[in-house]
Order: C-alpha cells, then sequence, then structure tokens
C-alpha cells in the first residue's frame, strides 16, 4: 500500500455549443480535446482518459484523471488549456479524488 496521493478527475460530458444528437468526439472541435490530452501525456500530468461506458454513447461522455499539484491547478488545465470546454463542446467538472490504494502510482511531480 502507498500513501494517500491526490488524483484530480475531471468528468467530461456534452456542453451547451454540442450539436443535438452528435457525439462530440464526432464533431470538429473534439480535436482540441485530444490535443489538451496529448499535452497533458508530454507533461507528466495525464494519469487515463477515455469515455464512459456504462452511459448512452451518444450522450459522449467521458473521464480523465490527472496527477495535478494542486485542485487550482486541475480546474486551469480543465477549463482554461482544454479549447474543447473553453468553447463549449465539452462541459468538465473537477473532483478531487484521494488514491489510497493503486498497483502503480506515477512519481509525484
Amino acid at each position: 500500500m502507498t500513501r494517500p496521493r491526490l488524483w484530480f478527475l475531471l468528468h467530461h460530458r456534452p456542453g451547451p455549443a454540442a450539436e443535438p444528437g452528435v457525439r462530440p468526439m464526432d464533431q470538429p472541435l473534439f480535436a482540441e480535446h485530444l490535443a489538451f490530452l496529448r499535452r497533458r501525456a508530454e507533461d507528466g500530468t495525464l494519469v487515463a482518459a477515455g469515455p464512459l461506458e456504462d452511459t448512452d454513447t451518444r450522450e459522449g461522455e467521458g473521464i480523465t484523471i490527472l496527477a495535478a499539484a494542486t485542485l487550482e491547478e486541475a480546474r486551469r488545465l480543465a477549463e482554461q488549456d482544454d479549447e474543447s470546454v473553453r468553447s463549449g463542446l465539452l462541459a468538465v467538472t473537477v473532483r478531487t479524488w484521494t488514491v489510497v490504494m493503486a498497483p502503480v502510482l506515477p512519481p509525484e511531480g
């Protein structure tokens, strides 16, 4: 068991600018979300990301886990660095997650 560590859960869902009836991932601005995820992978803050399978796939919901330094940093990244969120294609809720057990934890930054 490792000592507790804070990660941040980003719950993405269609935003106010999403075209009704079209999954966000099928809309042009979704490329901006993928660019956001690549930047997080490059800077080491991305733990995992992907769509939720237990929702209607037309809804286009997904989860991203970030290992950011603070909640404020996670919110800044989620709300300001992701153009798909800034444009309204996706809406995001950022939650703090205290991880008390995991088989592999990335190094603390």
